[in-house]
């Protein structure tokens, strides 16, 4: 950085002179602007890169925007019924209002407006935070540092560009703390009226906004009662000029509270508990809400923020606590002060509440990434604190360039993750052990990349039109479809979407990002395209047909045929089973599309329950089923498909084939050799029945403590082939979940083969029950909306 006095000081010649003065009219009116020069930058490098992103759950979003807007009009019915209702849409009605306004129809064109408003958004968020700092410190380096510190956060880049709720809510978080800070300062009543109606606003956009609504309440009641009573009408004044702007705001932006305006307090007790049935791998656990541990958010908020920002965040907020510890009153008396330690208990008071809640925050942190609002300015007051407190002009110069160092490694490994930056963790862990990281953490939806796997699709593909696959992923709301909607609408129409596992399709999108398992399987498929993140396997395309790959991984897959089949099957039927090692494949010739429909069903029963995942042992085997074009290939009139089976020691396999209906086509059991090992048979242990039945109907009900079996003898596929439905009342409501108190009832509804077992005719489910004591319990099975059969079964008094 040069010095205005070493550019400026006066040379003899003239000509020197006006030189000089030149530049140092140049360099002030540079440093002068530096903030916006960046912000300049930033815009540029978004604009250039906007169209490298994928499309992911910002298009469920945009359902809500449209039900809102429709509400709005007048379709009174429009807004959902579900949780959904209390999701913001303050900035969702705008995005759909501009995307109108500008006569958006093509999906390519709405999907890039709402990306390039999310992206504004959010660098508006860090010019606040930039304007904020030159109020704080009257510095414009610092403001400047707060700008980079804030915006250069890898996993907020990426989600700034499709993140349309989480992202929104952090600007508006840092646009609040602003107003905020000058509210206090100015003290008047048009500032608290300011302040209120951009915290409604906010509230209106995440309800954990009322942790500023909580701390301006409270920092007035505290000025009442510390004033004088000439200043206590003022400061009555200005609360309740706040406390109007704010409810009057919250409910004009909030279609769900115009016909319930107490729906705010449902809010409240839905929100934190909305309703999650998938796991999270987290530590190299499979873990499900409520047992996540405390040190959950910590953990993730620590291994995925870039070094400098942590470091410097952990400096200011030791420093502010010794500050607190030595002049414990400041925080009530003095208004700068305590404005410090307002944003020291915005993450506190945030970690805390999801801790006390239990509030599920569903895998990684991204519904708490507005805790980087507070946090970008704990870093700054650091970093702020160490130049203040180090004695030497070269110990203060270290730092700075120890805080510009950490921000150009962040924006390298930006740049080395581009476009997929939200998969970001720092050195805290194993990054480069080949698939470690993934085996440890669930590292985020994969949604962001299938857009690039289709366009290496759309560069590789022999033929002008193929066909596509993404196992569960289909639908319309399926990642493939929502990705394929952003791509120019030529490249859109060579590409046609399978519409689920029965249907043959020419390419397989798969993924390494499961949080359902520990390491994803890596695919048997040929790989035509893979992309690897930190030395971990995060998506790939694979070839369904051999006729689409190089001769020589053909080649390759012809000799595994072959040298499979010249072994002994250990099972016949449909296809021929062969298990070598910890690899079990299945071959079949002649092959034909028909023939690898539907399901592939494969359980593997262990020696040793506990080697199961806990959610599993209850069953007594680990469930792997999944579709042929996942783990299949075809050739030359040929199908082999191969799975990998776990590496503890193995009782039995079951193998098969069912329809996405429930059908089964054919099962085969595979008992293995235990030599002289003693162990228990887990699958016939299940058969043994706890009892007389409690109820009979088309399926037999035994109630055994906590759990409810069904059974049923000369059984047939398609009697488990409608879902089937459970209904738990309990004796005390207010024991359910949240989410299920206005139905008076919990839903544990599940699918035979999610938790049933199916042998020589007989069929056996059994459900792992909630520990409150339970009053009754309905069940039964549908079939659509038409209820096949159902039972009533009185259980507590």
């Amino acid at each position: 950085m040069i010095g205005r006095d070493d550019a400026c000081a006066m040379p003899s010649d003239s000509g020197a002179r006006s030189f000089r003065s030149a530049l140092c009219c140049a360099i002030d009116w540079l440093t002068a602007r530096t903030v916006f020069l960046a912000l300049a930058v930033f815009i540029f490098v978004g604009l250039a890169t906007l169209d490298d992103y994928g499309v992911t759950g910002d298009a469920a979003q945009r359902q809500l925007g449209l039900a809102a807007v429709n509400y709005v009009l007048g379709d009174g019915d429009a807004l959902p019924k579900d949780h959904n209702q209390y999701y913001g849409v303050a900035f969702e009605v705008p995005l759909v209002l501009a995307e109108r306004f500008l006569n958006l129809a093509d999906s390519r064109e709405i999907f890039l407006s709402r990306h390039l408003l999310t992206h504004l958004s959010f660098l508006v968020g860090g010019l606040f935070c930039a304007l904020l700092a030159q109020r704080l410190f009257r510095n414009r380096w610092l403001a400047l540092f707060a700008l980079l510190i804030f915006l250069l956060h890898p996993r907020l880049y990426a989600h700034s560009i499709f993140d349309t709720k989480n992202i929104p809510f952090l600007s508006m978080f840092m646009i609040a703390l602003y107003l905020f800070h000058r509210a206090f300062r100015r003290d008047r009543i048009g500032a608290f009226a300011l302040l209120g109606a951009s915290l409604g606003l906010l509230v209106s956009l995440r309800i954990m906004g009322v942790l500023l609504v909580a701390a301006v309440l409270a920092l007035r009641l505290c000025d009442l009662c510390l004033a004088g009573a000439g200043q206590r009408r003022r400061i009555l004044a200005t609360g309740v000029a706040f406390a109007l702007a704010c409810a009057l705001t919250l409910y004009a932006v909030s279609p769900a509270l115009w016909n319930n305006p107490l729906g705010i307090v449902e809010a409240f007790a839905i929100l934190p508990h909305h309703p999650s049935h998938v796991d999270t791998l987290f530590q190299g656990e499979l873990v499900r809400w409520p047992q996540i541990p405390a040190h959950y958010l910590p953990t993730w908020m620590a291994i995925t923020t870039p070094p400098i920002a942590l470091l410097l965040s952990l400096v200011g907020m030791a420093a502010l606590l010794c500050r607190a510890s030595l002049r414990p009153g400041e925080a009530f008396r003095n208004a700068p002060s305590r404005f410090w330690f307002v944003l020291l208990a915005c993450p506190a008071l945030g970690i805390l509440a999801v801790i006390a809640l239990n509030a599920n925050i569903n895998r990684g942190w991204h519904h708490m990434y507005f805790l980087c609002a507070p946090l970008s300015l704990l870093a700054l007051f650091g970093l702020h604190w160490l130049t203040q407190a180090l004695p030497r002009p070269a110990l203060r110069k270290g730092v700075w360039m120890l805080a510009a160092a950490g921000l150009a490694a962040t924006v390298v490994e930006m740049i080395l993750l581009h476009p997929h930056q939200q998969f970001y963790f720092n050195f805290l862990i194993d990054r480069s052990t080949p698939e470690q990281l993934r085996a440890q953490y669930h590292t985020t939806a994969p949604g962001r990349m299938y857009r690039e796997g289709l366009e290496q699709l759309l560069r590789v593909s022999p033929s002008s039109t193929f066909s596509l696959s993404s196992g569960r992923e289909v639908g319309p709301n399926g990642h493939a479809v929502r990705n394929r909607s952003i791509l120019p609408l030529a490249e859109r129409t060579r590409i046609r979407i399978a519409d689920g596992a029965e249907e043959r399709s020419d390419y397989y999108i798969g993924n390494g990002t499961s949080a359902q398992v520990k390491k994803p399987e890596p695919p048997f498929a040929p790989v035509v395209y893979a992309r690897k993140i930190y030395n971990n396997s995060m998506f790939w395309v694979t070839a369904r047909d051999l006729s689409l790959v190089d001769a020589s991984i053909a080649d390759a897959y012809r000799d595994l045929h072959r040298s499979t089949t010249s072994g002994t099957p250990v099972a016949h039927s449909d296809f021929d089973l062969y298990l070598d090692g910890n690899r079990l494949t299945w071959v079949k010739a002649p092959c034909g599309p028909v023939d690898v429909r539907g399901t592939f069903l494969l359980r593997v029963f262990p020696v040793d329950l506990d080697n199961l995942p806990w959610w599993r042992r209850k069953a007594g085997f680990d469930r792997r089923d999944g579709p042929f074009v996942e783990h299949g290939v075809q050739f030359d009139g040929k199908c082999l498909m191969q799975r990998r089976l776990p590496a503890w020691p193995i009782r039995a396999i079951e193998a098969g084939q069912f329809a996405d209906q429930g059908a089964v086509f054919w099962l085969e059991r595979i008992d293995l050799p235990l030599g002289k090992t003693a162990a228990i048979d887990p699958h016939r242990a299940a058969w043994t029945l706890p009892g007389a039945p409690v109820a009979r109907g088309r399926f037999d009900l035994h109630l055994d403590g906590p759990s409810l079996t069904y059974f049923k003898e000369n059984c047939r596929p398609e009697d488990t082939a409608a879902r089937f439905f459970l209904h738990l009342v309990p004796s005390n409501p207010a024991e359910l979940p949240a989410h299920r108190r206005a139905n008076g009832f919990d839903n544990l509804d599940f699918d035979f083969w999610e938790n049933g077992l199916y042998r020589e005719g007989q069929c056996l489910a059994s459900i792992a029950l909630p520990d409150y004591d339970i009053l009754r319990i309905r069940t039964g099975q549908l079939l659509g909306e038409r209820q096949l059969w159902r039972l009533d079964i009185p259980v507590g008094d």
